[in-house]
């Protein structure tokens, strides 16, 4: 790279509360947060608003790390972490990200582990200068690479800047920090950095989309080229830093740049072409229709004026040389070839196993945790002292009277409820609060059972299911499994500890669920009822990775799935992105749908290398070198993209019985070979 121009500062948005939380990052010092078994801290990197990173050693091999700590509120820290984690297990397998390495998930403060690279930040290098017209195409094409492996798998990054790129050993450019990023499918806003920042982002009401991606890319590669990023002068600095309130500061953001047109700043410089030129404006353009629709289209524009420079006479002599020299060396190529591709192959399919055990890991692992949390949140609701004694009163009256109380109340609003109900229905609306601010998928429902197992209390209120009694359920008795309704055991009793109990086919919905349930006990200790909510298993999918596809692909590259086992040897698909709302609501209006979960177990020699595997480690991935999805099986439309051979790691979910399946097509795995 050959510096030459001053460089620049990059002006992020902040609210109160963020220069706030930086400031008391800025007086910790270089004292780290915590100490980390199996690593060294060695000295800190940067501080950000809402964490700070460490490099460290790690004590086994001697390797560097980055460490990022989230030193803030216990409820607020998971979710950051959680969330981006989320992004950095769904991008693991690219070369072109910064790779997450470990996760501190029950660590004081939490923590995750990355990938060291050693020359630093883009934005430090561009303090020396900007970058000729090769090396700046070079590092842009790099990070489209990062941006189509990032949006195949479903993340938009929603920050990216100088300081969001990393440079390797060989200088080359390495996505990070996915902190601001969201999945295509969320509907939060992610505001970015000004001047890199799309103006549609700069709105606290606007939806995630690729296209700011595209902009910031292109602010970039304006900034590679010319030192500087667009748009920004002495006057503009003035009325952003004029504007009292951050909603009034990315209103003056939106109108400088739609009002300023594409700048032209690197359209004056010796050694710009036209095309680069090109691609920098149509990345700029105000107008997101008028850019490119994805980082795809930026690398292919890259591409072709690279095809177009280099039509030149002198190619076809410079090209002869090297043809007669490789016809000479076929029968020696191929006879390395042979003797080395089973070992190629070996490595390549081992190094997918491992990422793909990783995903698994770290899904399972918050998967794990949202499931324990969800079940400590009962708990707690049922401390409340208040809530106690109303539903001790409740629960000792005839069961048939509640049902009524509550029938009441849920066909009339205007009706005053009894207390245990105004409780029960405030705990409810305070969870669900609390689903959406730690980004938790909806509960499907809450209930409440009395110790004979009817249900007297239900959210949403449901027909089907009020005054029906459920003590064959796992959630009411939980020994492991659903009993017959019609051959419950006599001595049948409501549990007395949480759990989490197996997967059923919802009464009311139909859907593929699991309960999370707690004993309710009087002031005596006493068992007098069973408190659950619900999750259907479709919202674990949302939650989780869910399918992932190549850029342009029309085939299923990569899933993430959920199996349970039973009995350890019947291994059973719970959840998977097949198994959409739609497709099990067709296949219950055609009376199918328990023989549709009653035909996807996984096959008898997947089960036994599970059962090896389990036997040695019950806590350890198991990798699975050729894996057939039990979807393929089936002969209903869009199964036949799960046809095939597939790799696939399984990560177990703690003591629950389920394990989380990353699976990718082994053909795929393989082509680079």
């Amino acid at each position: 790279m050959s510096p030459l121009v001053t460089g620049s500062n990059d002006t992020e948005i902040q609210s109160d509360d963020d220069r706030e939380r930086s400031r008391r990052l800025s007086l910790q010092g270089n004292t780290p947060p915590a100490e980390i078994e199996g690593y060294s801290i060695v000295r800190r990197l940067g501080t950000g608003a809402y964490g700070t990173v460490w490099l460290a050693r790690e004590d086994r091999t001697g390797r560097m790390v980055a460490v990022k700590f989230y030193p803030h509120q216990r409820g607020l820290n998971w979710s950051m972490l959680s969330r981006e984690v989320e992004k950095l297990a769904a991008v693991y397998t690219s070369h072109n990200i910064v790779r997450l390495l470990d996760v501190g998930w029950n660590a004081e403060p939490p923590y995750f582990v990355m990938e060291y690279v050693e020359n630093g930040s883009l934005g430090n290098f561009l303090t020396r200068g900007h970058l000729s017209v090769d090396d700046s195409v070079r590092i842009v094409r790099e990070i489209c690479n990062a941006l189509i492996d990032a949006h195949g798998a479903g993340v938009l990054h929603c920050d990216l800047k100088p300081d969001n790129v990393l440079l390797d050993g060989q200088m080359h450019a390495r996505l990070c920090d996915f902190g601001q990023a969201r999945m295509s499918h969320e509907q939060s806003p992610a505001l970015g950095t000004l001047y890199y920042m799309a103006p549609e982002q700069a709105d606290l009401d606007a939806l995630p989309d690729a296209k700011w991606d595209v902009y910031a890319v292109g602010a970039l590669f304006y900034h590679l080229l010319t030192g500087s990023p667009p748009h920004r002068t002495e006057a503009t600095q003035r009325q952003l830093e004029a504007a009292d309130t951050l909603d009034e500061r990315l209103k003056i953001y939106q109108r400088i740049i739609s009002s300023s047109g594409v700048p032209t700043g690197h359209r004056k410089l010796k050694g710009v072409d036209g095309r680069v030129a090109d691609i920098v404006d149509r990345c700029l353009n105000a107008v997101p229709s008028q850019r490119f629709p994805n980082a795809q289209g930026i690398r292919d524009a890259l591409d072709r004026r690279d095809r177009i420079k280099s039509l030149r006479p002198l190619l076809i002599m410079g090209m002869l040389a090297p043809i007669l020299l490789m016809g000479a060396m076929i029968p020696i190529f191929t006879k390395a070839v042979n003797d080395n591709l089973q070992s190629t192959l070996d490595e390549i399919t081992d190094r997918a196993l491992e990422s793909d055990a990783l995903s698994a890991r770290l899904q399972a692992a918050a998967l794990d945790h949202e499931l324990r949390d969800r079940l400590e949140e009962l708990e707690t609701i049922l401390t409340d002292r208040e809530l106690a004694d109303a539903l001790e009163a409740a629960l000792d009256r005839n069961s048939d009277t509640l049902v009524g109380e509550f029938y009441q109340h849920a066909h009339d609003e205007k009706a005053t409820p009894p207390r245990w109900l105004q409780l029960l229905d405030a705990a409810w609306a305070q969870c669900n609060a609390a689903n959406k601010k730690y980004n938790r998928g909806k509960d499907a429902s809450w209930f409440l059972t009395d110790r004979r197992g009817t249900q007297i209390w239900r959210r949403e209120f449901s027909d089907l299911t009020l005054g029906q009694n459920f003590s064959y359920r796992d959630y009411f008795h939980g020994r492991g499994e659903d009993y017959p309704p019609d051959g419950i055991p006599e001595n049948i009793a409501p549990l007395d500890k949480p759990n989490v109990c197996n997967a059923y086919k919802s009464t009311s919905t139909g859907m593929q669920t699991v309960a999370l349930s707690v004993p309710v006990r009087s002031s005596k200790g006493e068992v007098i009822g069973v408190l659950a909510r619900s999750v259907h298993l479709g919202a674990l999918q949302e939650r989780m990775g869910r399918l992932m596809k190549e850029p342009d692909a029309d085939s299923v590259e990569r899933v993430i799935a959920l199996v349970e086992a039973r009995d350890n040897t019947h291994y059973r698909l719970l959840d998977h992105p097949y198994l959409t709302e739609a497709v099990v609501a067709a296949a219950k209006e055609s009376n199918k749908d328990a023989e549709l979960f009653e035909t996807l177990f996984i096959d008898e020699s997947a089960v036994k290398a599970i059962q090896a595997s389990q036997a040695r480690d019950r806590s350890a991935e198991v990798r699975l070198k050729m894996y057939q999805d039990p979807i393929g099986r089936l002969s209903e439309q869009g199964t036949a993209v799960y046809q095939g051979i597939w790799l696939a790691a399984m990560a177990p979910v703690s003591d629950f019985g389920w394990l989380v399946v990353v699976q990718e097509r082994r053909e795929a795995a393989l082509s680079p070979v």
